[in-house]
């Protein structure tokens, strides 16, 4: 019984302690660095302190500064996409099949248009646990006026399944006119464009790249997963599609975005990396229906901590090149084969 309460008083003790830093974080980040982020942003110091994830109060924050607004989007396109989508479900709430796309004037005939229905359903499947974007739930209007107004502002795109989980994680970080805009800028990237667009072409020089560095950095498990046919696309798009925020705990998921908003899209594959290396030993005994298993559900009581040290001991530099180097001389090797 004294051992049970020397252990309760040491885990209170950590708690303040982390407490105590995440405060002092939080004062460095709202007092010195956000007011001069331009100046402050590339620092070693900054950067560093990024690594240890961003404060809650400021995390939202950062993620607009650093995501951009490279399409010059604006609160009001939001309202305008947001009322137009919401009239459209309003005329069409008796068809199963009405598109929330068809309020664009260049109604896009892909199939993959968004459906009223399959924007519910999604709602309805996004961070149950939480029970906020259910339907009665503080965030359900929002998430759905949000990817009603996205699918309304790119019918080319439209909704595509797994959106609401980006989508919600942004809600709990900001309000919904600047959640819509990271939302839309997020997915104007390429690495997002190819794998929601599903452009197999592209998917494969991510994957091509992405095994480079699975080599480089785990030649054992590499040729494991080769041996037993386990292939990036069983486990890797599910991650990239979400941004981790349906594979992994949401604080972690939430970390993960701190780095990738940082760093950009190399940060995706070597999180990737970094799980394959958390759980190496386990995964080089296991055949592919339990590796394939593994993989698309992740141990839920995985360690932040654990799981960063992992992804520090990745290296993303092969013979001096970086992953966009990498990228993009795989790319090319591409077009040379098409021609």
């Amino acid at each position: 019984e004294q051992r049970d309460l020397k252990m309760k008083k040491k885990h209170m003790q950590q708690q303040l302690k982390q407490e105590d830093q995440m405060l002092q974080l939080s004062k460095r980040w709202a007092n010195d660095i956000l007011p001069n982020w331009e100046l402050t942003k590339r620092t070693k110091k900054t950067r560093d302190m990024w690594w240890q994830g961003l404060p809650t109060n400021v995390r939202g924050k950062v993620w607009k500064l650093a995501i951009g607004n490279d399409l010059n989007l604006t609160p009001e396109l939001y309202e305008i996409c947001a009322c137009r989508a919401e009239d459209r479900i309003k005329q069409t709430c008796d068809s199963d099949t009405a598109s929330v796309s068809d309020c664009s004037p260049e109604v896009s005939t892909s199939n993959r248009e968004a459906s009223v229905e399959l924007i519910k359903l999604d709602i309805s499947r996004t961070f149950p646990q939480l029970c906020i974007f259910q339907k009665g739930g503080p965030y359900h209007d929002l998430l759905h006026s949000l990817l009603g107004a996205y699918a309304c502002y790119r019918p080319d795109v439209g909704y595509v399944q797994g959106m609401s989980f980006i989508a919600a994680v942004l809600l709990l970080n900001m309000d919904v006119a600047d959640a819509f805009i990271c939302f839309a800028n997020l997915l104007n990237r390429p690495c997002q464009v190819a794998f929601f667009r599903i452009d197999e072409a592209m998917m494969k020089f991510y994957f091509q790249t992405y095994e480079e560095f699975f080599k480089e950095n785990m030649p054992s498990l590499f040729r494991h997963f080769s041996k037993t046919n386990v292939t990036p696309d069983i486990y890797l798009i599910d991650w990239i599609f979400s941004l981790y925020s349906k594979s992994l705990p949401l604080d972690i998921a939430c970390r993960v975005w701190d780095i990738f908003c940082r760093d950009g899209e190399e940060f995706l594959f070597r999180t990737a990396l970094g799980i394959l290396k958390l759980y190496e030993d386990i995964l080089i005994h296991q055949e592919f229906i339990l590796l394939a298993q593994f993989l698309t559900k992740l141990p839920e009581d995985i360690s932040s901590d654990s799981l960063f040290k992992s992804i520090e001991l990745i290296n993303m530099n092969i013979d001096k090149k970086k992953f966009s180097q990498i990228l993009a001389s795989k790319k090319e090797q591409g077009k040379m084969e098409m021609t």
